[in-house]
């Protein structure tokens, strides 16, 4: 067990600058935290006893996994503590009346405790946690925009003052992937401020940015004790320690000794209580200001839009659920325009389950991004359900985003603070779908599906990332969109609940739904119908890929530029016996037959070929005349794709392990033909 002093350090300065408080805002006392795991018990926390008070900025400093984490997990209640207490003092009790008796965090149920976390926390993340499909404002907004015990008041306007104090009000109305990440992270600070919370917890927020960016937060929080907050910083950086009022160092799970801050600017401690000089914290900077109109306001009974939405229970439509025309999108940095989409077109239809596949760079998010309404794009049409998403508004697109596109993120995007009944209620409250009384059922329904029921009301840091990814699928299909889109939905899983995700998928997919799913995993491709290539912003031609899989795909992409597309009547002879061959033919639509014809032999068949594969190969690498004529076979209309003899040879030049499977299939046509020929005389 290890102890630290517990009351602020006295600078030279004297008392006038830093005031000795006998009451701390938190106070832990004996914390332990051990996780079960297959060896036995893990201690992440030994003994954990420290006071923090009103009006300082406390870092925790150590390495990765020390602890630092899991004690601000204690401090939140978001995580079960062990043994110990950790208790919580903020003047008021739950029903707001004064009274200065302390809160024992762990001591409450999950309903008090989302009452006292939503009232006196803020917690800022690493990772942001915006939601993607949300404005910089609906975010903001996003933890009391919704129908759970806790009705905190919000409006746009509270929203814009918080980013204002922020510095980021211009840019109010853009989506996260729209600005930086020291923007975003800017956004994540406002949001942790919009109930004027006394205490901010701050799990390593400078992590991902650079310097620059990583100063201007820390001069906000610099704002922020000015105004009497209090601030529990986690960082591994131990060069940060001089920014703190007072730093802690963790290790192994064992507190170091307390370290008074250097920096000037956090010398001077707040007024006390019942200083009449002091202004009030939320009248001066946080005024209360009524919830406003956001937005088109939409029924509670108004169900999706019946001319997009296909609903579970519809089937499956006909027609195209996404059609893209010849989509461009250009991006303009200081080395000049990248090209990330280059002229896609795609048609889907409703009830299909397709897979994404690229390597990184290829343009496979910012497809994503296209098809969800997140990012614009340079040229071209997005229509998706027979809607040019891109003629709506931002609002309208926002509205339509919610009700019609359900979106699972590689890293779940789960707010920590919520059950995964609440999480899942999210999408309903925001686009006020579903009766407000129903929302819980549904919500509870949908965690049935993917076997959740019985943990749906624990917080996500409490069960598996499997069961986090299958909450934010469940998340997904809150509003009953048409189309799902899956951005590496099972990247940071087992094989085991990669699994189960994919068979959900397979389901919602035969129930109508339209699946996209991006993936690196070719096992996944497998199960889909459908896979898209992409590869340096183009589509890589279906056909090409199921001929030649083989190629890499700049190898596909470089034949698909150079494939040309023909169309032939049926009976239409392709190559005659004893001719010249320039081509190597594959075969789209329809298909051919292979003729051979012998002095004194009535004409063989010897075979008909038909989508996917490919013809001419035996000429091109064995060199001379065609060996047998080929016809487009009786019937359909043939459609071929037709690469040049150059392109060929330097495309198996180029891959070996294409060559040689091409050239065993050249011998064993080869062979066929000479046995036939044999036969026949």
């Amino acid at each position: 067990m290890t102890t630290v002093n517990t009351a602020i350090p006295r600078t030279e300065t004297g008392s006038d600058k830093v005031k000795q408080q006998s009451e701390p805002t938190i106070r832990m006392r004996d914390v332990v935290k051990v996780y079960p795991t297959a060896a036995g018990g893990f201690k992440a926390l030994n003994g954990i006893s420290l006071d923090i008070f009103k009006g300082e900025m406390i870092g925790i400093l150590g390495k990765s996994g020390a602890g630092k984490s899991t004690l601000l997990n204690m401090i939140s209640g978001v995580s079960e503590i062990t043994s110990g207490e950790v208790l919580f003092n903020s003047g008021k009790n739950g029903s707001g009346a004064e009274d200065h008796g302390r809160i024992s965090i762990h001591s409450m149920d999950e309903d008090e405790m989302a009452l006292w976390r939503g009232r006196n926390l803020g917690i800022v993340y690493q990772s942001f946690e915006l939601m993607p499909m949300l404005n910089l404002v609906d975010n903001v907004m996003l933890p009391q925009d919704f129908s759970g015990p806790y009705q905190g008041k919000a409006s746009a306007e509270r929203a814009l003052e918080l980013l204002d104090l922020v510095e980021i009000s211009e840019h109010a109305y853009k989506l996260p992937a729209q600005v930086s990440g020291g923007q975003k992270q800017r956004v994540a600070i406002a949001r942790a401020l919009i109930n004027d919370p006394g205490v901010i917890l701050a799990d390593e927020p400078t992590g991902n940015l650079d310097t620059v960016t990583a100063e201007t937060i820390f001069h906000i929080f610099e704002r922020l004790i000015e105004r009497g907050k209090t601030i529990i910083m986690v960082t591994h950086d131990l060069s940060l320690a001089s920014r703190f009022t007072r730093h802690v160092q963790i290790s192994d799970g064992d507190l170091l000794d307390s370290i008074s801050g250097l920096n000037p600017a956090f010398t001077s401690a707040p007024a006390a209580d019942g200083d009449e000089n002091q202004p009030d914290v939320h009248e001066a900077v946080f005024p209360q200001i009524e919830p406003a109109e956001i937005g088109q306001k939409v029924s509670d009974h108004n169900p999706l839009d019946a001319s997009i939405s296909a609903g579970t229970t519809g089937g499956i439509r006909s027609g195209n659920a996404i059609h893209l025309r010849n989509l461009v999108k250009t991006y303009s940095n200081a080395a000049g325009e990248f090209p990330a989409l280059r002229g896609i077109n795609l048609e889907i239809g409703y009830g299909q389950f397709v897979s994404i596949v690229g390597k990184s760079g290829s343009g496979k998010s910012t497809l994503l991004n296209m098809l969800t309404g997140i990012d614009h794009p340079t040229s071209g049409e997005v229509i998706i359900g027979g809607q040019n998403i891109y003629e709506l508004t931002e609002s309208k697109r926002s509205m339509w985003r919610g009700r019609n596109a359900g979106i699972v993120f590689q890293f779940f995007q789960l707010l920590p603070t919520l059950t995964l009944l609440e999480n899942t209620m999210l999408p309903m409250d925001y686009c006020k779908v579903f009766p407000v009384q129903e929302r819980p059922e549904r919500a509870m329904d949908l965690l049935k599906i993917v076997g959740l029921e019985n943990q749906a009301h624990k917080l996500p840091a409490s069960v598996s990332s499997g069961q986090q990814q299958s909450v934010a699928i469940a998340r997904a299909l809150a509003t009953d969109p048409p189309i799902i889109l899956a951005d590496e939905p099972t990247g940071n899983l087992d094989s085991r609940s990669a699994e189960n995700i994919i068979e959900l998928f397979s389901e919602l997919a035969a129930q109508g739904k339209t699946i996209l799913i991006v993936t690196h995993d070719t096992s996944i491709t497998e199960r889909t119908d459908q896979t898209v290539i992409l590869s340096d912003g183009e589509i890589v031609d279906e056909l090409v890929a199921q001929a030649l899989p083989l190629l890499n795909h700049p190898q596909m992409l470089e034949a698909t530029r150079t494939a040309v597309k023909k169309e032939y009547p049926p009976r239409t002879t392709i190559i005659r016996q004893g001719e010249p061959v320039q081509y190597f033919y594959l075969v789209q639509k329809g298909s051919v037959d292979i003729l051979l014809s012998s002095p004194g032999c009535p004409e063989l068949n010897l075979a008909r070929l038909g989508p996917g594969q490919f013809f001419g190969e035996v000429e091109l690498i064995g060199g001379g005349n065609s060996i047998a004529s080929v016809c487009a076979s009786p019937g359909e209309k043939l459609e071929l794709a037709l690469i040049p003899k150059e392109k060929f040879i330097q495309l198996l030049d180029s891959s070996p392990t294409t060559q040689r499977s091409i050239s065993a299939v050249a011998q064993s046509r080869l062979e066929e033909n000479l046995a036939r020929n044999g036969d026949c005389e």
